[in-house]
């Protein structure tokens, strides 16, 4: 009897072993992606893959159009175990730097689950109503997100809900969403990731300024609406807006309390200046105005690098030192931190 007692608590101590190896095998990693004057992040996870937006950025830079599917490519080459699967992409706002690759990555990849706001224009509706037509009709499903629904306490995506019955140490929770704003970015989906004790924010194009049929921006409705509770708290921000000045706000940082913040943008130098008006240049991303907010209100550091922001259109600020922990695509390519230890990693 003693040594069947014996056997009995060493193999039930063999197969917790077991089990915590393999749900250690993969460990959370999130990828901010290069993808230019545009926006695109992949939730690594242990059982499943999430993409937030997939946006392309089109200049004289011929790489920028096809590395979201070239760094998918890789990725899942690394991955065999989610056998070329993503599980949900989450369109935050239907422009067209954040659906431009979309029909790119659902030909490329099965894809279950689409989350948006069921909204019918925007500069890159087409994309996303082709998206929607395309994982209907292979097997998939596709869910309408308002803010209406996230501010319901019931509210939960059942998508996103079968990646945490299957990873207990990972939680989504969706604020915002579509609110019949004028201006879509308005309308951003905000996404908050658990994952053990770890928080990241993703907020779309979200902005500080009101438009014609929303008369406050979406920032100042969320801070207004978790005010007092530690709902928009995150260790990890990505930025609003790739860094524009109506993206970001003291007060919005200060809920936020980042110890790092990611910015998505393109490059501003001639090989990214054209054609055509749709690059970081023209629009003046990052803005210095912005970027001095979001390095007062983030509290790690980085290894001091010399970048560049711009002081407004066609204005670029040069040699500009970051110790602050503010990374940006534009300055170091595609970004990658562990979930779990927060470290960063970059492409150059």
């Amino acid at each position: 009897m003693k040594f069947s007692k014996a056997l009995l608590i060493s193999s039930l101590g063999f197969v917790l072993c077991i089990c915590a190896v393999a749900k250690a095998a993969h460990p959370a990693r999130i990828h901010y992606i290069d993808v230019g004057q545009a926006e695109s992040i992949l939730l690594e996870l242990d059982q499943a893959a999430v993409l937030i937006d997939a946006g392309g950025e089109q200049t004289n830079d011929p790489q920028q159009g096809t590395h979201l599917i070239s760094y998918l490519n890789t990725f899942f080459q690394g991955r065999p175990d989610l056998q070329r699967t993503i599980d949900t992409i989450i369109i935050s706002h239907p422009h067209i730097d954040h659906t431009m690759a979309l029909m790119d990555v659902m030909n490329a990849f099965t894809v279950k689950n689409l989350i948006d706001g069921g909204q019918s224009a925007g500069s890159g509706i087409e994309p996303l109503k082709a998206a929607r037509k395309f994982v209907n009709t292979h097997g998939g499903h596709s869910f309408t997100v308002t803010r209406a629904n996230t501010t319901q306490p019931a509210f939960v995506n059942p998508a996103l809900k079968a990646i945490h019955d299957r990873e207990s140490d990972v939680d989504f929770k969706l604020l915002g969403g579509a609110n019949g704003c004028k201006n879509a970015n308005n309308d951003s989906i905000v996404v908050v990731l658990t994952y053990q004790t770890s928080r990241f924010i993703f907020t779309g194009d979200a902005e500080d300024e009101p438009d014609a049929t929303c008369h406050s921006g979406e920032i100042q409705d969320l801070l207004q609406l978790y005010a007092g509770t530690n709902t928009l708290r995150a260790d990890v921000y990505k930025v609003d807006h790739h860094g524009s000045p109506n993206g970001t706000d003291a007060n919005w940082i200060g809920a936020i309390s980042p110890k790092i913040s990611v910015i998505s943008a393109g490059k501003n130098d001639p090989p990214h200046q054209g054609p055509g008006q749709f690059h970081a240049f023209q629009f003046g991303h990052p803005r210095e105005s912005a970027v001095k907010i979001i390095e007062q209100g983030t509290s790690q550091t980085r290894p001091t690098k010399i970048v560049t922001t711009m002081d407004g259109v066609k204005h670029i600020h040069a040699n500009r030192p970051m110790a602050k922990a503010v990374y940006c695509t534009c300055w170091d390519g595609d970004i990658v931190i562990d979930g779990a230890t927060l470290q960063v990693t970059t492409a150059h």
